[in-house]
């Protein structure tokens, strides 16, 4: 135990100036830094050491291969500025599958921006653009150890997709492309305190790192590259009634404004100018029989360039499915995008 604690420290020191959640100006794809699932944005948007679950993908691949369930789906959904503009969403696939020590992941991500309606200088009307951001990705994750495990996640990335449904097409945009990669671990391990059974949980995960995007012209910029570290306790307090607490930092690898042909290991460099650019997060779940998950968390940001807010959720398991809701109550003077939006995920588990 002490020998493994001793690890993740090292891992701590050495990779918390490179943790980040948050969207900035020099990178692409902010829809990579937003929780999709209901559950983790419940719990002010942490997962990278929460139990395993059909969303782990996004938050730590290692995670599966401790899942109670061999197999698992779930599909989430987010209205994306509702009540500014219709059209906008965001959905979330995702599915897993373990054997023997092993497991693999799969999801896909999307973010409809609707439409956009394009006029000339003479304000006649030329079309409408429907455009989007989506990513695709594939983990494979090991045990390790008795309690440890690691994994991988490669990703395809697009950052533009545009679609001409107008008679003067704006269809000379073209969709720009990256593949990116995640590496992960995850420490988990029962333990005995107040008199009864607790599991203690770390994880670890660095993201997006990889090619960049180009957005216009000569303009390449990086993925959001972060990465976590975060623990989880899991305390059953008998055997009706169990709390998790959970706990993740984060800290941005991507410099806070665009500069032209740098390399990642320079962006992660220049990415510790701003010692303000931290982000913290906690979040509780309670749950009963298994069956009923009330939640909450608390996301803030040091950073110039996050949001400060407070988030609800719950959580019903019926038989093998589990639906998952979640609210995000805005406490900073910037409002967030996801601001008064409720966050759904239905999931689907089995042997």
């Amino acid at each position: 135990m002490i020998r493994y604690i001793a690890i993740f420290t090292l891992l701590f020191i050495s990779v918390v100036p490179c943790f980040a959640q948050e969207t900035n100006h020099s990178s692409a794809l902010f829809i990579l830094n937003i929780a999709p699932d209901a559950r983790s944005s419940g719990m002010g948007d942490v997962g990278v050491a929460t139990s395993p679950d059909a969303t782990s993908q996004r938050w730590n691949a290692a995670k599966y291969v401790f899942a109670k369930q061999s197999r698992g789906a779930s599909l989430s959904y987010t209205p994306w500025l509702s009540k500014i503009i219709k059209g906008m969403n965001m959905g979330f696939l995702s599915g897993y599958m373990c054997f023997d020590n092993n497991a693999i992941g799969i999801s896909a991500l999307y973010l409809s921006t609707g439409g956009i309606d394009l006029y000339t200088s003479d304000g006649v009307s030329v079309g409408t653009i429907m455009s989007g951001e989506y990513a695709m990705d594939a983990s494979y994750s090991r045990r390790l150890g008795k309690y440890l495990s690691g994994g991988i996640t490669l990703r395809y990335a697009n950052g533009i997709k545009v679609e001409s449904t107008g008679s003067s097409s704006g269809g000379a945009l073209r969709p720009s492309s990256a593949f990116v990669g995640d590496v992960a671990f995850f420490y988990t391990k029962p333990t005995d305190a107040f008199g009864t059974t607790t599991d203690l949980s770390f994880g670890v995960c660095i993201s997006n790192l990889g090619t960049k995007l180009k957005l216009s012209g000569d303009k390449e910029v990086f993925l959001p590259m972060n990465g976590r570290f975060g623990a989880t306790w899991n305390i059953n307090m008998d055997k009706n009634n169990a709390l998790a607490t959970s706990f993740d930092i984060n800290k941005s690898l991507v410099p806070l404004y665009y500069e032209k042909n740098i390399t990642i290991f320079e962006a992660i460099g220049k990415s510790f100018d701003k010692a303000i650019d931290f982000v913290w997060s906690a979040g509780f779940e309670y749950s009963f029989m298994q069956m009923a998950m009330l939640r909450a968390g608390y996301h803030n940001s040091k950073s110039i360039r996050g949001y400060n807010y407070f988030t609800l959720g719950a959580g019903l398991t019926y038989q093998s499915f589990r639906f998952d809701g979640s609210y995000l109550i805005t406490t900073s003077n910037i409002s967030s995008p996801l601001s008064n939006t409720f966050r759904i995920t239905m999931s689907y588990l089995w042997q």
